[in-house]
């Protein structure tokens, strides 16, 4: 019995300290561990009053580099995200709070190295405390800000396609993808699209990137000339990443293509298989010929004194006429030393001997001399017989808005070959321009030509046009595998 007390007695005392506790806290401020923000730390986009969402964060991101690759930047946030018409400032949260806010006046930019459609963009040169800027329509808009040029860049999404020598069109045409987006997402679509043994991406607007430097002439890896934003999406299909690596394609079929956003969770690629791709005897894809030798590149790589030119393919073009396959390119030479062309950037498949009818595995070929040549490669019997034309002429200029003033030929403006320079071959030009169209194109005929975007320009490219007439230097890259150029 006395144990049986003490325990009940035990049991009051122990409520009783507990509803002491309470009744002394009672007059205590309660705590809400909910209150303030649900946000991470971060920069937001705050429309009017209302709070920023998790939906228009800022996230670190890499922007464009030198030879097609990508680097960090200190300070560059960017994301994708769908913004109603209205106002908006961009705020920092810390700890659940804003901290502070930008704004300041928008400006309207017009993307010089694109003639594709979309091809405007709008610019916030912000300020603390500065006052909002306008979004002037709904939509899913690419935004970007960089703290080192203290701005927001904003691109609005309307298109959406891949390319690359995995697809029908080569990397010099876009197969389009169609749809559409809201602000619960969306997505873009494409059936029977043929894909073969290759690599592809993904770009929106028909661009790479938005080029925000100040002298397009200057490396990227030069900070403070400015950045390059990506608008295309590589990787892999489980992951892309903004300016990624190409996607490989490993089985050729027929496919079924969806690019899709969602607010939450980003970017994704659907690829399914629906079929098999259609029988070809002879696949081109098969022979990415190249020209290859230290006749060719002044790129010392090795750092021996002697250009190592043995180890840098400089690829040629495919396209097809009348059932004969052509490679093309323009290709600087050295006053010495031997060149070959192989396919696929190995040993497997060479081609040598004597010009013009060339054997698989025969000897090294010796340079025609220093200076520019149009190189064309074909076949007309599907690989059973290989010739190759190698004329003294290079890149020129055409089109009514270049030094030439007109479209017919022999109005070309040749381009001056200066060489190469760490696996890069350059052809220049000074002299007038005005807004109307031009393009570049190799030996003063249309077989090979290329335009489009100056960062990427492609074979068979749109016209190329400048905002202001004047003087200029232009200057076309080659580095191997693609075409880039710069007008200064």
């Amino acid at each position: 019995m006395t144990n049986l007390l003490m325990n009940r007695l035990s049991v009051v005392f122990a409520l009783c300290a507990m509803m002491f506790i309470v009744s002394c806290d009672k007059d205590e401020p309660t705590i809400d561990p909910g209150d303030g923000l649900n946000l991470s730390d971060g920069l937001y986009l705050q429309m009017g009053e209302n709070d920023p969402s998790s939906l228009t964060r800022l996230k670190s991101e890499n922007v464009s580099a030198d030879d097609f690759m990508t680097q960090e930047r200190t300070g560059y946030t960017a994301g994708s995200m769908y913004l109603e018409a209205g106002d908006y400032k961009l705020v920092e949260v810390v700890a659940k709070e804003i901290v502070s806010t930008k704004g300041g006046a928008m400006e309207t930019f017009m993307d010089e190295s694109s003639s594709c459609d979309h091809n405007t963009y709008f610019v916030v040169s912000t300020d603390d405390n500065g006052a909002a800027f306008s979004i002037p329509d709904a939509g899913l808009y690419r935004v970007a800000h960089d703290q080192q040029r203290s701005e927001i860049t904003f691109h609005k999404i309307v298109d959406a396609s891949i390319l690359g020598d995995a697809t029908e069109g080569g990397w010099g045409a876009d197969t389009p993808l169609t749809g559409s987006v809201s602000s619960d997402g969306g997505s873009w679509s494409a059936e029977g699209v043929i894909l073969r043994s290759g690599q592809w991406k993904i770009r929106y607007n028909c661009r790479w990137v938005i080029d925000r430097r100040d002298d397009p002439n200057k490396p990227l890896n030069d900070a403070s000339n400015g950045y390059e934003i990506f608008t295309n999406f590589g990787g892999t299909i489980s992951e892309l990443v903004p300016g990624g690596s190409n996607i490989v394609q490993d089985e050729d079929g027929e496919y079924t293509i969806t690019v899709s956003w969602d607010p939450r969770d980003g970017w994704s690629v659907d690829v399914e298989r629906t079929g098999d791709a259609p029988v070809i005897n002879f696949n081109p894809n098969d022979y990415r010929m190249a020209v290859i030798g230290d006749a060719t590149n002044g790129a010392d790589i090795d750092g021996d004194g002697t250009p190592d030119g043995w180890q840098s393919d400089r690829n040629l073009f495919h396209a097809e006429a009348s059932g004969t396959h052509y490679w093309r390119g323009v290709v600087t030479f050295r006053s010495e030393g031997e060149w070959k062309l192989r396919a696929n950037d190995d040993w497997n498949f060479n081609l040598g001997g004597e010009l013009p009818t060339l054997t698989p595995g025969a000897s090294n070929l010796v340079t025609p001399g220093e200076g520019a040549y149009y190189i064309v490669l074909s076949t007309a019997d599907e690989g059973d017989t290989w010739n190759v034309t190698v004329e003294p002429m290079g890149w020129g200029l055409i089109g009514e808005g270049s030094p030439a003033m007109g479209w017919n030929d022999g109005q070309d403006v040749p381009l001056v070959a200066q060489g190469n320079v760490e696996g890069t071959s350059t052809y220049t030009y000074t002299g007038d321009f005005t807004t109307g169209g031009w393009k570049f194109r190799a030996a003063g005929s249309w077989d090979h030509n290329i335009g489009g975007d100056l960062s990427f320009l492609t074979t068979d490219g749109s016209n190329i046009e400048l905002a202001a007439a004047g003087t200029y230097t232009v200057t076309l890259s080659f580095n191997g595998e693609t075409y880039s150029a710069t007008v200064e």
